[in-house]
């Protein structure tokens, strides 16, 4: 079941052309007649990240310069990986006309997702890099860390939207449940604070919570860290493992996905 679940998602990435198009086309839509078109995901981030830089660094009690790129490289990376959960949720639901009427692997809408959240974090990549110029980070060796680092990543939100893809297709209360746990899962994960923040005894809550490795493994090699090996372990068995459960769902499920959307 695996093995031919594992098949079906390499002819999805074989149909790069449909999903990188539609993927492209869905990004054009949702801005469709806007004056700064997808700069408005950018121009909104922004104003976010400046808020939150403000608020939080004083709640923190500290220094805003080194508080900013903190909270705009945690912010834009999680803005990808919430884009990646809550939408994956609705993958087949919304794209069901789409299943019915073209013949193509049904991981195609997955791939599709997840090319359309990248998009708008390479958008969203400009917030960044405004933070980290005004604050006197530079590119280092470190920095390169960064491109593995985004693949582990969208090898992670691929798996998860696959999987909730087919969950919330069987069971329509999964998009409320997960919708719910979003906002929990953001201020238990250290976005906006580090770690170190939190005394010794309650370090625990952010070691035992998968999304702390997922966003520091992209954000420590933007302000010129490098993960540390556990970091890098722990994405790879979560990517491992994901995949496996990903594709074991979506192999029972894949006969019986068109009727269920």
């Amino acid at each position: 079941m695996i093995k031919s679940s594992f098949l079906d998602s390499l002819e999805g990435l074989k149909r790069a052309d449909l999903w990188l198009f539609l993927g492209w086309h869905d990004v054009k839509q949702r801005y469709r007649r806007s004056t700064l078109g997808p700069l408005w995901i950018t121009l909104a981030t922004l104003l976010f990240v400046g808020a939150m830089t403000l608020v939080y660094s004083a709640l923190f009690r500290q220094d805003i310069r080194s508080f900013l790129p903190l909270a705009a490289c945690g912010i834009v990376v999680w803005t990808f990986i919430a884009g990646c959960i809550s939408e994956g949720c609705n993958l087949f639901i919304t794209a069901s006309t789409t299943i019915k009427q073209v013949p193509a692997p049904l991981t195609v809408h997955a791939f599709r997702l997840i090319w359309t959240q990248l998009i708008y974090f390479l958008h969203n990549l400009i917030v960044v890099f405004i933070a980290l110029g005004a604050t006197g980070i530079f590119f280092s060796l470190e920095t390169l860390l960064f491109f593995p680092a985004i693949a582990l990543l969208t090898l992670n939100l691929a798996w998860m939207a696959l999987f909730l893809g087919v969950m919330s297709a069987r069971f329509r209360d999964m998009p409320l449940i997960v919708q719910s746990l979003i906002t929990g899962l953001f201020m238990a994960t250290p976005v906006l604070w580090q770690i170190s923040y939190l005394p010794p005894e309650r370090q625990w809550i952010a070691y035992l919570n998968p999304f702390t490795y997922l966003v520091e493994i992209v954000r420590l090699p933007l302000i010129g860290i490098a993960p540390s090996f556990n970091i890098w372990a722990v994405v790879l068995a979560m990517a491992a493992i994901g995949w496996a459960l990903a594709l074991l769902t979506y192999g029972r499920a894949r006969t019986r996905l068109a009727y269920w959307v």
